[in-house]
């Protein structure tokens, strides 16, 4: 018996925008549109994805979404001449009407505890719409995410399309697609440009996280860091029985990162963790059992750490580092399998501390090459 394809969806963000290099809210407002550097990446992750196969451009119609999906599309063409092109209204942003257009830091200042409520308790943020009735963006853009995922997979069962659209539909799509409510919105972040892959098998409907916000492809090996730069940065390495030669790109990451602490756990990851650390690590690297792994993460992650950012690379198998990413996110064991960790690749985990939610910052990045199989070393 035939097994039914999996639907694969592309997700990225639009490329940076006005707004975003002002600091400024962007919401529904139509005004920010893409500067020409920022044309040039969206160019940029139009030629990381042409071999992917995708078959349909699904866009926001803001006009920094509708740029970056045409910039994008000009780039597949030469070899996906026929291309699909489509607006979906249901890709724009979340609606703050309250604060569109206004500085970050204007924002703070004028609405403290709505600003409050939007980093510490999304889903009962409330405005007033642009109609002037009370509503609650977050839960709305929930509402919107679900329908997004429902229509997307029944209408292009087997196929590849690719999703443009903004930060914050960008987070409610990806954590809806896993089964995460609001509580989850802010922990996953969504650069500028940043590609996401999700896999919809097809009977079963069951979603599996292959890549997260990965912008290797415009010069950023690793995100860049979302909130102050002080905390825990972790950086997850699995290894799965590559040989040591697929490890060798990691070499051009890591050696331009500060390491304080790397940890090596189970059987097999030590030969890898000297090749990629011996030369560019002044620390030593740290041999333990898999078994504690868990327990050294969490005793780094409660001690003190508020002046400076402190990276720390845990070398393990796919499994235990997903034990890793369940524990700092407080995941079910089934969304926890939904992520797929592949090597080679970093993922990055970003903890502030100080009651700043824990961010996943991307993914199994290293600028894999791409085609229609999947994202291949």
């Amino acid at each position: 018996m035939l097994s039914t394809p999996e639907t694969v969806i592309w997700l990225i963000r639009h490329s940076a925008s006005t707004f975003n290099l002002q600091g400024r809210c962007q919401g529904c407002c139509d005004l920010p549109e893409l500067t020409d550097e920022s044309r040039c990446a969206a160019r940029l992750t139009g030629e990381r994805l042409r071999n992917a196969g995708i078959e349909a451009i699904i866009f926001s119609p803001l006009r920094r979404a509708a740029q970056t999906a045409f910039e994008i599309a000009e780039a597949l063409r030469p070899l996906t001449r026929n291309i699909r092109m489509k607006p979906d209204p249901r890709l724009r942003e979340i609606e703050l009407p309250e604060w569109e257009g206004l500085a970050f830091a204007e924002i703070h200042a004028k609405f403290p505890e709505q600003f409050l409520t939007w980093c510490r308790d999304p889903w009962h943020l409330q405005m007033l719409s642009s109609d002037g009735v009370p509503q609650f963006p977050v839960q709305n853009l929930y509402r919107r995410a679900r329908h997004i995922w429902l229509d997307s997979v029944a209408r292009y069962p087997g196929k590849t399309i690719l999703l443009v659209s903004h930060g914050g539909t960008g987070r409610a799509l990806i954590t809806s697609a896993l089964g995460l409510g609001a509580k989850y919105f802010h922990a996953f972040q969504q650069s500028n440009c940043g590609l996401t892959r999700l896999c919809f098998a097809g009977k079963t409907g069951k979603t599996r996280l292959e890549l997260l916000n990965d912008t290797s492809h415009v010069n950023n090996s690793l995100p860049k860091i979302k909130e102050a730069k002080i905390g825990i940065r972790l950086l997850l390495i699995p290894v799965a029985g590559s040989s040591l030669d697929a490890f060798r790109r990691i070499l051009n990451v890591v050696g331009r990162v500060r390491m304080h602490t790397v940890f090596a756990a189970g059987v097999g990851v030590q030969a890898v963790a000297s090749l990629i650390f011996q030369s560019s690590c002044s620390c030593a690297v740290q041999q333990v059992s898999g078994d504690v792994l868990l327990g050294r993460v969490k005793e780094i992650l409660e001690g003190e750490c508020e002046n400076e950012l402190r990276n720390v690379a845990l070398i393990a198998s796919p499994a235990r580092l997903r034990r890793v990413l369940q524990d700092c996110f407080d995941l079910t064991a089934l969304v926890a399998n939904a992520i797929s960790l592949t090597e080679p690749g970093i993922t990055v985990v970003h903890c502030p501390g100080g009651g700043v939610p824990t961010i996943l910052q991307g993914m199994n990045m290293l600028g894999q090459r791409i085609d229609s199989t999947g994202v291949t070393s």
